[in-house]
């Protein structure tokens, strides 16, 4: 973070998280505050640690980072983090993933991340995945400029994405009429808006995602994921730039779950907040991206299919 976007956000969150002194002790600085918080984020070591290199004892390191996420969620999560909800918004979407992915009708990248946790109590089978051990998803799409557009945390791990999905918002708003008014025309077939997802996802008219690979697959359909591939792969690098960022998500979030969810939305706050104020971000775009296999979803709609199989054919008389 540059110290410019530093004084911005300190002048902007001062009247949340300004202490008075008391009888016994003067309040911390609020610069510190900031500082601290931003530094706990940013680092992988334990709290122990932090409250030694800023002189304050580990629970009053705790209780900062958590008074700070709760401003930064309180302050910007809903001013920035919020999907394409307007005819205007939904085309710069769409414009944005076409002019940068060569991938049409596009209003989000979506996907799901696993976040460690400590496991709320009585609930650790729930919160065990696939992948062996205790985490939260983070249910996340993003535009052209791996800005966050949609933030739904704290789900079981035993939870598919699909699932997830299904039973969010973003799924009911998706279906909402103006997404509809944005459309292609392709061998008498209406494709619409839609979110693209990889193969952990249900296919329908507002969600596509690729054929599935197989052995001798038709040439049309590798040029269809490739292009989805090219779109969807933001939202990987999304991920990857706010875990690089903010690597306390690297290592298991020791705190409640409410706690836990609080810190991964301010991480996503802050991402966002770096981006549109032009702050240099971890992203390695030449370094390929380690993708965990996920169960695939069979599910898959009529209208789905030929949206799908009407933009693989787009494709062929549309080349990049």
């Amino acid at each position: 973070m540059e110290r410019q976007t530093f004084a911005s956000l300190l002048q902007q969150l001062q009247p949340h998280i300004q202490k008075s002194d008391t009888n016994y002790r003067s309040a911390i600085p609020i610069e510190k505050r900031l500082a601290c918080a931003l530094y706990t984020l940013g680092s992988s070591s334990e709290l122990r640690t932090m409250g030694h290199l800023f002189g304050i004892g580990k629970s009053t390191a705790g209780e900062i980072l958590h008074d700070i996420c709760a401003a930064l969620i309180d302050l910007f999560f809903h001013r920035l983090i919020k999907f394409p909800n307007t005819d205007l918004e939904i085309q710069e979407t769409i414009n944005g993933f076409s002019n940068k992915c060569g991938y049409p009708l596009c209003v989000g990248a979506l996907d799901g991340s696993h976040i460690a946790i400590k496991p709320p109590f009585g609930q650790e089978i729930d919160y065990f995945n696939y992948k062996k051990h205790h985490s939260a998803i983070l249910l996340a799409t993003v535009n052209s400029d791996l800005l966050f557009t949609y933030v739904n945390v704290g789900a079981p791990s035993r939870c598919n994405d699909s699932l997830v999905y299904n039973n969010s918002t973003l799924a009911s708003l998706i279906q909402h009429p103006m997404y509809q008014n944005h459309f292609l025309i392709v061998n008498n077939v209406n494709v619409q808006s839609h979110l693209i997802a990889d193969s952990a996802f249900c296919l329908n008219s507002t969600l596509l995602k690729p054929y599935v690979d197989k052995p001798n697959m038709p040439k049309c359909q590798s040029l269809f994921n490739y292009r989805l591939s090219r779109a969807r792969c933001l939202v990987e690098r999304a991920f990857g730039s706010l875990k690089n960022c903010f690597k306390l998500l690297h290592r298991k979030i020791e705190y409640s779950l409410d706690n836990t969810i609080n810190i991964i939305k301010a991480a996503t706050v802050l991402h966002n907040i770096c981006i549109t104020r032009g702050d240099k971000v971890d992203i390695d775009w030449d370094t390929p991206l380690v993708i965990h296999k996920k169960p695939s979803c069979n599910i898959h709609t009529n209208r789905g299919t030929n949206s799908r199989d009407a933009l693989k054919d787009f494709f062929l008389i549309n080349p990049l």
